[in-house]
């Protein structure tokens, strides 16, 4: 049976869950660039700039897991009470 979805619920969650994979993209563009530099600068050898890129990959992969969680859980909460189903049914004059 196809899930119903109380609008502005859905849409709440699909904006929270849109930021949140910006902010996880840019932890690993963050990531990408601090790799890419390492070993670049003398004060700024290879190996910092692997552990800190590791770092920072590690916490968008994290982030991202928490994102997926709050999403699903959102999702769950967003979804139409059997009550709403039928004021909307009632509404709709079926």
């Amino acid at each position: 049976m196809k899930k119903h979805y109380h609008v502005v619920r859905k849409n709440k969650a699909d904006t929270k869950a849109l930021f949140r994979a910006i902010v996880c993209g840019y932890l690993l563009y963050l990531a990408w660039q601090l790799v890419n530099s390492g070993g670049s600068d003398a004060s700024f050898p290879a190996a910092a700039g692997w552990l800190t890129g590791a770092l920072f990959a590690a916490a968008a992969v994290g982030f991202g897991l928490y994102s997926w969680k709050e999403y699903r859980q959102a999702l769950r909460e967003a979804e139409l009470t059997p009550q709403e189903e039928e004021a909307l049914r009632q509404d709709r004059g079926e």
